[in-house]
């Protein structure tokens, strides 16, 4: 048995480093879903802290509803930009997706890892055509990676993308 020493930097040459890949944009769409979503669970907060309002004027109740609304527009700006930075990027062997504008967060998933693949949508990603593609590993019971924002014939070739390469490592 050999147990040899590896040298990084050796590999790095070897490899197409994850932050010099070109990912794919979500589609443009994509940012009024998630305009949309981020003032509907705000909107239902404020709406909550005016029914405690409307029961005791004090002036706590009053700090909530501006911190509530404070809060909804900064997250309605970060939601309105940080779009741009979702994106995926599918490779030999791995599938990349990208988020974050402010806490970066990159999720690759090797092939022959994967488990099970599905398209969905939810109600409001419904109103403007958008699909999510849901990639599940062995590793957990929930979607290990999801890509959102996309039209549904590219959710659709992704989905059959992974498949086909889930039945080649078999």
């Amino acid at each position: 048995m050999t147990n040899n020493q590896i040298r990084i930097e050796d590999i790095m040459q070897e490899i197409q480093p994850v932050d010099e890949l070109d990912f794919e944009r979500v589609d443009h769409r994509y940012r009024s879903v998630q305009l949309i979503l981020t003032g509907l669970g705000y909107t239902f907060a404020a709406v909550l802290a005016l029914l405690l309002l409307l029961t005791d004027a004090s002036i706590w109740c009053i700090l909530v509803e501006c911190v509530i609304a404070v809060t909804m527009v900064v997250n309605l700006i970060i939601a309105n930009k940080a779009w741009k930075f979702k994106g995926y990027a599918l490779r030999d062997n791995d599938i990349t997706y990208r988020s974050g504008l402010l806490f970066a967060k990159t999720t690759t998933i090797p092939f022959n890892r994967l488990q099970q693949v599905s398209v969905k949508q939810n109600p409001v990603s419904k109103i403007f055509s958008m699909y999510s593609v849901e990639v599940f590993n062995g590793a957990q019971g929930m979607a290990s990676l999801t890509i959102p924002g996309l039209r549904e014939e590219r959710a659709n070739q992704i989905k059959d993308i992974l498949i086909q390469k889930l039945k080649n490592d078999d």
